[in-house]
């Protein structure tokens, strides 16, 4: 037999809930802040001799209507109606960026001086739009090595480059 359902308060966003009496003495969580705390039956509630008369099952929602696709509609599904998904932001570049600062390293002196200073530059605006909430935030760590590879590679061909220069200038001082 299953045991009525008592009205408790959440004490920390102060929702009241219906959580059956076997779970008091138990941890449960709020579904509104996902706070966890000891059911317990609340002080203000009023206890009645008498059990609660058991309440009406609800009626059954209707289904929503599959949205139909319009002829003029251009789609890759033919004639199956397919939900449509919409994102919120920008999908992040966090594999494209760590990949030019890969081959920044990898490829030193040859693709150095243009995937370091790319996968810099683009780590820095897409970190800018992650931060700000306008790019998926799930690939930041990807953004984020991508972009330090990149600036390492980008120091590593101007130093190089320097280096390169003060040979030249010594080879052409003493000769």
């Amino acid at each position: 037999m299953e045991s009525a359902a008592e009205t408790i308060t959440c004490p920390a966003c102060k929702r009241t809930l219906q959580v059956p009496a076997s779970y008091f003495g138990q941890t449960v969580q709020c579904p509104e802040c996902r706070h966890q705390f000891e059911a317990k039956a609340d002080a203000t509630a009023v206890q009645s001799s008498k059990p609660r008369p058991a309440a009406p099952p609800p009626e059954p929602e209707p289904e929503p209507e599959p949205r139909r696709r319009r002829d003029d509609e251009d789609d890759d599904y033919g004639d199956v109606d397919m939900p449509r998904i919409r994102h919120s932001s920008i999908p992040h570049r966090g594999g494209m960026i760590l990949a030019m600062g890969l081959i920044a390293l990898v490829l030193f002196p040859y693709a150095t001086p243009i995937c370091g200073p790319i996968a810099w530059i683009m780590g820095n605006s897409d970190l800018a739009a992650i931060r700000a909430g306008r790019m998926d935030p799930t690939g930041e760590g990807m953004v984020q090595a991508g972009r330090i590879l990149g600036i390492i590679g980008t120091a590593l061909a101007v130093v190089t480059f320097g280096l390169v220069c003060l040979m030249i200038g010594f080879i052409f001082w003493v000769g």
